[in-house]
């Protein structure tokens, strides 16, 4: 936008006619314009005036508040050389009584032109000669003024030649005459003169000085609670990433001034000359008179004249005025304040919305600025009569040199005088109105306020991310100021310390409160769990919880919070492979959780050691020089040097027992079950499984198919519905077990249990059971009685064809057996191709007596994954996961008793012997089989490490195993965990064989 300001050139000569400054303006001479301002609203073309008008810059500014005031200085001293035309030079010649006798113009002129030109000596007028008796020169702006008047009885130089500057407006230059050669009137006389003055040069009455020269800087750096979106106290502690205020307060303005007053004298000289009408009586010689008398004479009145020059000094006059001889003030341009915490260490502020001072000054030094004396004027006296009486008078006989002056005193009134000007902020400290004698007394500039809090202020000052924690990090500062123009004799720009200004500590936090729940611990089968440790259990998964929140310092923007954004990473370590998803990490491998993620689940392979260990996860601050351990501290990094939070899991790896089946029975009338067909070895699919579930609980194929589920039972023969198994027939089952179990020494422990169930259902009884074998002494053996473990043992071939394991089955674990087992020495004895077809043919002890069977490493394969990762041993995984074949079998026909029955005290009832027949004899029901099942070590077959049913878990219950079941009569059957196969009673092998009872 584009302001412009239009003046005619009668206002403009106006202007400087009334300002007399005619005379000091020259072609190009710089002029300064400024508005003349008015607050409006409404439309452009017809507004309404809420205020104003305004004149000076420091007024419009304040009128309102204005989104830009600085703007504003635009409208006001605005430089406009002058450019005038040719103005007229006229020489006008007049008499003493006014009468104009000529007018010539001389020429026009730009104004500041010089000229020189002289007046004519006389000039006539009337048939008169006059000649020249005074001159001067009168601006045609205000022509009734006389200016450097020039006089002939003062003997002035310049009277008939002047010399000057063509004035703005045109120059008339004047000249007065008067009659040449006119007699003194006899009657009457006259005085005539004038005084001229000297401006004493001034001396320093006072000069009191005023300084506010002390800024009283301070500052601050803290957090920006409005970036950040909470509240940090830096002195304490801010993280990294996280930003910064800067902000500074001082005096709006300082300054410094010394005014003199100053004080002198205006000396008048005067010089009057007087022409003095004078008068005296002569004396007469007597006439002859008669007879020799004399006739006396009057005496001859005389009158003349005579000129008398007198000089004086009249009483100076006093003149005081002030001056500005010191002025420095100072607006603010900016701050620096550095930090250890700032970008780049420092930042620099510079004033916003900030108010400087404004200052408007006029100075001078020359006296001639500050006083105008007062001219006496012409000085006009009529003298009377001097009367010498009998002689003529001379100028010895008269002085009126006291009315003289007193006349001259009269007409000389005191001087003009001007302080210097001085506006500060709109206020008027000096003031330059004309005044007489004395200018008045200045006051003083005001002690500046201090500045708003958001002048020297930057907010949004990020802490670099690495930046690494340091504390207490000491804080600089400088305010500087400049020196405005306006200033007399300044001391040029100046700058601060900003003290105090508050120490920073840069602290990124992290915390670590991962947690390993022991969400496994209802899968724990150990037969004497370790609750001091959480338990991990192989080939199942496990949650890692590790969030970024937590307890941290209880200090202002820390606390319990989520430290997310201060956390570069997230990782655990295991001394132990284990899979995330698909991916598997070997042991020792540090693993990230990204950022954000609460929690990850891994699942533990089968080839991990069972054991004690200890799980290790680290949370690392964005700020950490590295990732040495030694940065790591526990749960929070609490002190400075810390960039890492850590925390460790004491864990137990626990092996598992599970997915029991039975798969064959002796008995012929399951043979269309477990046999694909009649006289065949091949096996169908068919088997009997604990219950509905895998051995996480998850339901398999078989959930609500109670038919194919343990115990066996009537109803479970898929086409006989009544048909229950026949005592004395051997059934195989198999199981699995994970773990370290592949090593002689490591095995299986089983522990049947007897119950009798009557055919109407109900709850089981435990019994004891007894059967015979040939020989009159070897009748009523007690199952479990040291007897029994002389007369019955169990031996087996694990690579029997009836139970169809796969060749690759065993020909793993017979290599494992033969590589891993054998010593180097019994290698060399016998080679593989003699050790295989032996394995293939070996026949293994597993049990002595009916109420404990033992399964060695020999009664095992080793079916462990295959499909692994490469950094995995084959022979590491193959063997963790162990596959146990066993059999088992009652006695045949054997005598049911309730448990604890003592058969010695009830033989006595009956004579000392016992057949079998008695009623306490139990018959007419089903002797249900439970297992107890326990995984051994160290050959000791009286150790239980792991148990299908353990004191926490029951695998059992686990996978699903029924409590109870409904025969076709609607009669209710009742189990517990463990019950694995129904026989009849009463009905043994001998009854299908020999067609006969016991």
């Amino acid at each position: 936008m584009t302001t412009n300001f239009v003046w005619t050139k009668a206002e403009v000569l106006d202007a400087i006619g009334k300002a007399k400054a005619e005379q000091v303006i020259s072609e190009g001479t710089p002029l300064y314009a400024s508005a003349i301002m008015r607050v409006v609203t409404g439309p452009r073309s017809n507004p309404t005036q809420v205020s104003g008008p305004y004149h000076t810059l420091y007024d419009i500014t304040h009128a309102e508040s204005w989104a830009n005031p600085g703007d504003l200085r635009q409208y006001f001293d605005v430089t406009v050389p002058f450019q005038g035309e040719d103005y007229p030079v006229t020489m006008i010649l007049k008499l003493s009584n006014g009468t104009v006798v000529s007018k010539q113009l001389i020429g026009n002129y730009k104004a500041g032109f010089t000229i020189t030109k002289s007046f004519p000596l006389t000039v006539e007028s009337g048939g008169q000669s006059y000649a020249i008796d005074q001159s001067w020169l009168s601006p045609v702006l205000r022509s009734g003024e006389q200016l450097y008047i020039q006089r002939k009885s003062a003997n002035d130089p310049g009277l008939v030649q002047r010399n000057f500057k063509v004035y703005v407006g045109g120059v008339n230059m004047v000249a007065s005459y008067k009659k040449v050669n006119t007699p003194p009137d006899p009657g009457g006389g006259e005085g005539a003169g004038e005084c001229t003055f000297t401006i004493e040069p001034p001396s320093t009455a006072d000069s009191p000085q005023i300084s506010f020269m002390e800024p009283g800087a301070n500052g601050v750096i803290k957090g920006d609670d409005s970036a950040n979106g909470i509240h940090f106290e830096a002195p304490l502690g801010i993280p990294t990433s996280e930003s910064l205020y800067a902000n500074v307060w001082g005096r709006n303005y300082l300054f410094d001034h010394t005014f003199a007053n100053m004080k002198g004298q205006v000396r008048y000289s005067c010089k009057v000359e007087v022409t003095y009408p004078t008068k005296w009586e002569e004396a007469q010689p007597d006439l002859p008179g008669p007879d020799n008398t004399t006739i006396p004479q009057l005496p001859l009145p005389k009158s003349s004249s005579f000129k008398k020059t007198y000089t004086f000094e009249l009483t100076p006059r006093e003149y005081a005025y002030w001056q500005v001889d010191k002025l420095s003030v100072y607006q603010i341009d900016q701050a620096r304040m550095a930090n250890y915490a700032l970008p780049g260490g420092e930042v620099t502020l510079y004033p916003n919305n900030y108010e400087a001072p404004v200052v408007e000054l006029a100075n001078s030094t020359e006296v001639e600025d500050h006083v105008v004396p007062k001219e006496t004027g012409s000085l006009s006296f009529t003298p009377d009569v001097v009367d010498g009486g009998d002689h003529e008078p001379t100028e010895n006989d008269v002085d009126d040199t006291a009315t003289l002056k007193e006349l001259a005193e009269s007409q000389t009134e005191d001087p003009e005088v001007q302080n210097d000007r001085l506006v500060f902020n709109g206020e008027t400290i000096m003031d330059d109105s004309v005044a007489t004698g004395t200018g008045p007394t200045p006051g003083r500039i005001p002690d500046p306020p201090m500045i708003e809090d958001e002048v020297l202020y930057e907010g949004g000052l990020m802490i670099n991310r690495y930046l690494l924690n340091r504390a207490d990090t000491i804080s600089t500062g400088t305010i500087y100021y400049t020196m405005l123009p306006e200033n007399v004799d300044g001391n040029g720009d100046q700058e601060y310390p900003i003290s105090p200004i508050n120490s920073v500590t840069v602290h990124t936090p992290v915390v670590n409160y991962s947690q390993l729940p022991d969400d496994n611990r209802p899968f724990d089968q150990r037969m004497e769990p370790d609750m001091t440790r959480t338990v991990l259990i192989l080939d199942r998964p496990f949650t890692v919880y590790f969030t970024e929140s937590g307890q941290h310092l209880g200090i202002p923007g820390y606390g319990n919070r989520d430290y997310s954004k201060y956390t570069k990473d997230k990782r655990i370590q295991f001394p132990f492979g284990v899979f995330q998803g698909s991916q598997y990490y070997p042991d020792n491998t540090w693993i990230s959780i990204p950022v954000g993620t609460p929690a990850m689940t891994f699942t533990l392979p089968t080839w991990v050691n069972e054991g004690d260990y200890t799980v290790r996860t680290q949370s690392w601050a964005i700020n950490a020089p590295s990732d040495g351990e030694y940065l790591c501290q526990q749960n929070l990094n609490g002190d400075l040097v810390n960039y890492c939070a850590a925390e460790n899991f004491n864990v137990g790896v626990v092996g598992r027992l599970f997915d029991f089946r039975i798969w064959d029975i002796g008995d012929f009338r399951f043979e269309k079950v477990f046999r694909t067909g009649t006289g065949t070895l091949a096996h169908s699919t068919a088997m009997y499984y604990t219950g509905g579930n895998d051995e996480n609980g998850i339901p398999t194929a078989l959930s609500g198919q109670p038919q194919w589920q343990l115990p066996i039972r009537k109803g479970s023969h898929p086409t006989e519905q009544l048909t229950v198994p026949h005592n004395g027939y051997s059934f195989l089952f198999d199981f699995r077990t994970i773990g370290n179990l592949w090593q002689p020494g490591e095995g299986i422990r089983i522990e049947p249990s007897f119950y009798f169930i009557p055919k109407s259902g109900g709850a089981a009884a435990p019994v004891d059971l007894y059967y015979d074998i040939s020989g009159s002494q070897n009748k009523l053996i007690g199952v479990g009685s040291s007897k029994d473990k002389l007369s019955y043992s169990r031996t087996y071939r694990l690579a029997d064809g009836l139970r169809n394991i796969a060749d690759g089955e065993l020909s793993t674990s017979a290599s494992y057996e033969y590589n891993y087992i054998l010593t180097q020495e019994e290698r060399e004895k016998k080679p593989w191709i003699k050790f295989y077809p032996q394995y293939l043919k070996r026949k293994t002890n597993i049990g002595a007596g009916y109420n404990l069977e033992v399964l060695s490493y020999k009664s095992r394969t080793l079916v462990g994954p295959t499909d692994i990762p490469a950094v995995v041993d084959p022979i590491t995984a193959v063997r963790s996961v162990q596959h146990w074949y066993g059999e088992y079998n009652l006695p045949i026909a054997p005598y049911i008793l309730p448990k604890g029955t003592n058969l010695l005290n009830l033989a006595n009832q009956y004579g000392g012997s016992l057949d079998g027949h008695e009623p306490e004899f139990i018959t007419g029901g089903y002797i249900l089989v439970k297992f107890e099942i326990y995984t051994l070590k160290n050959g000791d077959a009286d150790t239980r490490i792991l148990g299908y049913k353990a004191p926490i878990a029951n695998m059992w219950a686990i996978e699903g195993q029924m409590t109870g079941a409904t025969d076709e009569r609607g009669q209710t059957f009742f189990f517990s965990s463990g019950d694995i196969m129904l026989f009849e009673s009463d009905f043994s092998v001998r009854n299908d064989y020999l067609g006969q009872g016991r």
